[in-house]
């Protein structure tokens, strides 16, 4: 079997807040974005994987509020986004340069590597471990 690519798909209750997260806090590189009649979505690098954020389709009158598909809590406590870097104090200064209100910050992780923990918009946990 070849794997051509790894994907984590994220539904976000506000696209344009998600994306600003990954695309601007975080300084992932924007892959592709398409704004169609059913759907809109966009694709960040994040290493050898790509993330992939969906939200409501737009009309004129802004997105379209009968789609229930996105309108939940969050997987807040069902996904984590683990992202090996070298440094984990390096990510956090770089986040936090980009956008002094990031949430989160660094500590300890259970097996002893520094991380910086923070979330989406959405509730999604994104972990930079040192590895």
């Amino acid at each position: 079997m070849e794997i051509r690519q790894f994907r984590v798909v994220v539904r976000a209750k506000s696209f344009e807040n998600t994306c600003r997260f990954y695309g601007e806090s975080l300084a992932f590189p924007r892959l592709q974005a398409w704004d169609r009649e059913e759907e809109r979505g966009a694709l960040f690098q994040a290493g050898g994987a790509v993330i992939q954020v969906m939200g409501r389709a737009s009309t004129a009158e802004g997105p379209r509020s009968w789609d229930e598909t996105y309108d939940y809590a969050g997987p807040k406590h069902k996904l984590t986004l683990t992202l090996l870097v070298p440094s984990a104090d390096a990510a956090y200064k770089e986040a936090l340069f980009r956008d002094k209100n990031i949430p989160g910050g660094l500590r300890k992780d259970t097996d002893g590597a520094l991380v910086f923990e923070t979330h989406d918009p959405d509730g999604v946990k994104v972990l930079f471990k040192e590895g």
